[in-house]
């Protein structure tokens, strides 16, 4: 049956626009709602506005504005970037700030939960920090620039008491933030995650830093000081807080303000025994001082290590192999993806009891073994590692040893020169260079004792009577 009208997407119902509508992001849906008035109408329905992520487009503060207007009681989320890598962090005439009006419309139609502020201008005479929904528990100020920053008191000035259910605070790439706002943010009752990876100017005064350690951050969980100025002092003042789960340190900025003396993170910092973090999972200390003593000492007096990362570090490979040795559990990024197993640190038995390691840590360089036989040395054992079975994010690895072939070749170097031209007469191959085949009960016994395939030993025992 022929249509008698021209399909257009105007003739389906409100309903079924919705249903389209709800698979749109919402940069997409703001400009579907410019098309025309019934489109404009369906696109502020309530469900399209629990989660406003405006992310990655640029909105002007009207265009902010409209948007806010579609917010209501049910809207927990509001992520936004301004224009701060647009105009490559200048500041121009014109250059649009986020003001307290568009809070205050926040404030009056939502209960906001998180607020995602990234790459925005802010203006710190214009906008306090007074001005956020007091409802928030997750904020995110991730490379904002901060004009005319406050200089008798902190950004953050009574923020414990303007946000007092704020758990996670997200402050990488803040340039303008510096120690004394540490003394602010560590009053906040709740708060478990901080982030300052990038903030250069924290660690230029100690003893705002040392203070706040001591004496705040009482649920502190996850700390990410990455590329900051902080030193030992520091590190163990917040390596004493009994909740911290997970800290990360990079020592790339360690150039104290006003001074060219270094200062970076030792093994000082690290090995304090009194001041360990008893539920510490996760350790980064990249780019740091710290040496094979700081991993022994970190794998034995905390249990629940997981995870350290000491890429950039003075941590040697033998140091590495050791603590993999002793902690085969425990997953250790360094600088030696490939590294060399010293069987003499190793049981026999270690391959068959402990056979999950992390993926990480397969590629290996084979090692060489000298054992000797009746007395007589015998040529060394190439000994290597082989996945035999793949698993969800872990191998499972056997040890293979590969005897060489008696006797070895004479190096190259040492032939003699033939007296003359003719080619060289062909030898048959003498019988204890030649691989015989085994009996089933050979066969049997050495698939009983030893992890590897009969496909993949190479070796014959000449005292075997069955050969």
């Amino acid at each position: 049956m022929a249509l008698n009208y021209e399909p257009h997407i105007l003739r389906l119902s409100d309903d079924i626009l919705l249903q389209i509508m709800s698979f749109l992001k919402l940069e997409d849906i703001l400009t579907v709602a410019q098309v025309c008035s019934r489109l404009e109408k369906i696109s502020k329905d309530r469900t399209l506005w629990k989660e406003a992520d405006l992310r990655p487009r640029f909105l002007t503060h009207a265009e902010l504005e409209d948007a806010v207007k579609c917010f209501h009681r049910g809207t927990k989320v509001l992520a936004s970037t301004g224009s701060v890598k647009l105009l490559s962090g200048k500041v121009q005439e014109n250059t649009e700030c986020l003001s307290p009006a568009l809070f205050e419309l926040v404030t009056q139609f939502t209960d906001l939960e998180t607020l995602i502020l990234e790459e925005h201008f802010i203006n710190a005479s214009i906008l306090t920090y007074k001005c956020f929904p007091s409802t928030l528990k997750h904020l995110s100020m991730e490379n904002c620039k901060l004009i005319n920053v406050p200089v008798k008191e902190s950004y953050f000035f009574n923020m414990a008491t303007q946000t007092s259910h704020l758990e996670s605070l997200n402050l990488n790439g803040c340039l303008w933030f510096e120690d004394h706002s540490m003394m602010a943010i560590s009053k906040c009752p709740k708060l478990r995650i901080l982030r300052l990876r990038g903030c250069v100017k924290v660690g230029t005064c100690a003893a705002y830093i040392f203070l706040s350690a001591r004496f705040g951050f009482e649920n502190i969980e996850v700390l990410d000081l990455r590329e900051t100025a902080i030193s030992d002092a520091e590190v163990r003042a917040f390596k004493s807080k009994p909740k911290l789960k997970r800290m990360y340190i990079d020592g790339r900025v360690h150039r104290k303000q006003d001074s060219d003396e270094i200062d970076r993170v030792t093994d000082r910092g690290i090995n304090t025994p009194e001041e360990y973090a008893p539920h510490l999972e996760v350790l980064t200390l990249t780019n740091t001082e710290v040496s094979d003593v700081t991993l022994r000492h970190l794998a034995r007096n905390m249990p629940n290590l997981q995870l350290i990362d000491v890429r950039g570090s003075k941590v040697t490979e033998p140091g590495v192999i050791r603590l993999k040795t002793e902690f085969p559990l425990l997953r250790v990024v360094c600088d030696f993806p490939e590294w060399t197993v010293d069987s003499s640190l190793i049981s026999p038995d270690w391959w068959i009891d402990r056979d999950f390691i992390f993926q990480d840590d397969v590629k290996r360089h084979p090692s060489l073994v000298s054992t000797s036989r009746d007395a007589t040395a015998e040529p060394p054992r190439h000994e290597r590692i082989e996945i035999i079975d793949v698993g969800p994010g872990m191998v499972r690895l056997r040890r293979i040893i590969d005897r060489p072939v008696f006797p070895l070749p004479v190096p190259p170097e040492v032939v003699p020169e033939p007296a003359s031209r003719q080619p060289p007469q062909l030898q048959s191959p003498r019988p204890e260079d030649q691989e015989l085949p085994r009996s089933p009960e050979s066969l049997r016994s050495s698939s009983s004792g030893s992890s590897s395939p009969s496909h993949l030993d190479n070796t014959h025992n000449p005292k075997d009577p069955s050969v």
